[in-house]
């Protein structure tokens, strides 16, 4: 009998110079990559191999990439082990699009459409913001805790939540400037990183997106899944179409609550996971997730990260 395997799937930072011109050379890579053409640009090739980081991490480009990289990693991984079984899906932030494919909930078409429209939708929003905006990433012991300090500091909001200790705030560079600065002063047992993005992703700053996602999903096919996609908008497994469109309109305005999305994979009995990545991210999390409240790991875990050098041909 196979082992079960939970798919997980990264979020937008992952991207860099390269990241798929090895991917590239697999012919199921890019069979899939030339169908998220018409979707997401006839840059999307170059945007895989030769543009520079700094182009690389614009938000447009960043998106239409990252999620190009994720779908054709995982069906060229899916097409060189056909015995595999899915128990459930995760995908970071943006990587959701990706997590509803591997579970047959979207067409590698329908979630490149999606993702040019909320790539040009987040991208908009940050060209219009009347000052600078972005994020900061912050680690304490517990991050109960950084969630109670923002009520502190006004135009600070938790952005993501992704481990026990580690997640992002987000608000004007301002504001996160102020916040680094007072738990500086006061001595506060955090680490505080202003990250070099376009904007506050999963914040209230990105409401306008809302509408024309709104709208391009009420065109868009999604299907029940065939296994559960843990979305960190609910925190919870989500099998219902209706549902799983509402969840990623309300994405860009909600806390990405990945680390209760991994609990909630867990819970539903999850217990290996596996992500095929340029650059694997959330599977390096899950010792700092799936712990108990003594601090030891759950039992039965396992992760494995495959990278696109252990990728078979397909």
């Amino acid at each position: 009998m196979s082992q079960k395997v939970c798919a997980l799937f990264a979020g937008q930072s992952v991207q860099e110079t390269g990241m798929g011109v090895e991917l590239l050379k697999r012919p199921t890579a890019r069979a899939v990559i030339e169908r998220l053409k018409p979707s997401l640009g006839q840059d999307l090739e170059a945007l895989l191999t030769t543009t520079p980081d700094d182009d690389l991490a614009k938000t447009f480009n960043a998106q239409r990439a990252i999620h190009a990289s994720h779908v054709a990693h995982w069906l060229t991984w899916r097409a060189a082990h056909p015995e595999a079984e899915l128990d459930g899906a995760i995908g970071h932030s943006m990587g959701v699009v990706a997590a509803l494919v591997a579970a047959e909930a979207l067409t590698v078409e329908d979630s490149g459409v999606f993702i040019a429209a909320r790539a040009k939708a987040f991208a908009d929003c940050c060209a219009a913001f009347s000052e600078p905006m972005g994020l900061a990433a912050v680690s304490a012991d517990d991050f109960n805790e950084v969630a109670q300090s923002v009520n502190e500091v006004p135009g600070v909001s938790v952005a993501l939540w992704n481990t026990v200790g580690r997640g992002t705030l987000g608000g004007t560079l301002a504001a996160l400037e102020a916040y680094a600065a007072k738990a500086r002063d006061e001595d506060w047992p955090v680490k505080v990183k202003i990250l070099k993005v376009e904007g506050p992703y999963h914040t209230a700053a990105f409401a306008p997106a809302q509408v024309p996602l709104g709208a391009v999903l009420a065109r868009l096919d999604v299907r029940p899944p065939k296994v559960p996609v843990f979305m960190g908008t609910s925190g919870s497994a989500e099998t219902d179409p209706a549902r799983i469109k509402e969840l990623l309109a309300e994405q860009t305005v909600a806390c990405e609550r990945h680390l209760d999305a991994v609990r909630a994979a867990y819970a539903a009995g999850c217990r290996n996971f596996v992500e095929v990545s340029f650059k694997p991210q959330p599977v390096t999390w899950l010792a700092e997730q799936l712990i108990g409240e003594d601090g030891a790991k759950l039992p039965g875990v396992e992760g494995r990260a495959v990278p696109t050098s252990e990728l078979q041909a397909g």
